[in-house]
């Protein structure tokens, strides 16, 4: 009888789902509503707004004057390590960004891989190396206006802001920014969402308004992983 040489299984399947789109547009709402739906399978939600460069440490630094909208604002390389290490099935240690000071903590948080990673952020589909990495490239198309109405309400409840700060660097940087860098990559999408109508929706609402939007982004993971 001849032995049977010992088979190594397969390794399981891990889905990259990148969601982008506007600031404000509604991404993170989108990449939960869908993250929530694909139970039991493990599932993450990483934000690209966790790499940001760590900006804050260069002497010349002005956080008024720096332009956060700009694809060179974000350390995509290192984004594009873990990323590619999550689908292989390590686990990395995450930057931690503080805001506050618009700079990395000494502390990092550590990731798991799971069977569907979800991505949001405005600029991941501008490096391609970054791109490639993606199965399903989500693009999230609000307009103008109702990005600036989520973004207002968003930024003065939720961080403190003046409106009159939220609406100047709206216009100074995140409109033209999203023109140039963001929206062109819409048609690199494999699905393409619309939402026009997040900002007028009450409140208690828009979990539901967003699991609706979320419908195709599930079927898709679903039909990708063959469950």
């Amino acid at each position: 009888m001849t032995d049977t040489p010992d088979r190594a299984a397969p390794a399981p399947r891990r889905l990259l789902v990148g969601v982008s789109g506007g600031s404000a547009s509604g991404k993170t709402e989108i990449a939960r509503a869908a993250a929530r739906a694909l139970a039991p399978l493990v599932t993450m939600v990483l934000s690209e707004d966790d790499y940001y460069g760590d900006h804050g440490g260069s002497p010349d630094f002005e956080p008024a004057r720096f332009n956060f909208d700009h694809p060179a604002s974000r350390d995509h390389a290192l984004l594009a390590r873990h990323l590619a290490a999550l689908k292989t099935g390590e686990t990395v240690q995450g930057p931690v960004y503080d805001f506050t000071i618009h700079r990395r903590r000494a502390d990092t948080r550590p990731l798991a891989p799971a069977d569907v990673i979800f991505v949001e952020g405005i600029h991941l589909f501008c490096t391609d190396a970054l791109k490639v990495l993606f199965d399903l490239k989500v693009y999230v198309d609000a307009p103008d206006d109702i990005r600036l109405a989520r973004r207002l309400l968003r930024d003065v409840n939720e961080r403190g802001r003046t409106a009159q700060s939220v609406v100047g660097q709206y216009l100074t940087t995140v409109r033209p920014m999203h023109h140039e860098w963001t929206h062109p990559n819409r048609d690199c999408a494999d699905i393409v969402i619309g939402n026009d109508a997040a900002a007028a929706r009450p409140s208690e609402h828009l979990a539901a308004f967003f699991d609706t939007l979320a419908v195709p982004v599930i079927e898709e993971a679903r039909a990708r992983l063959g469950r």
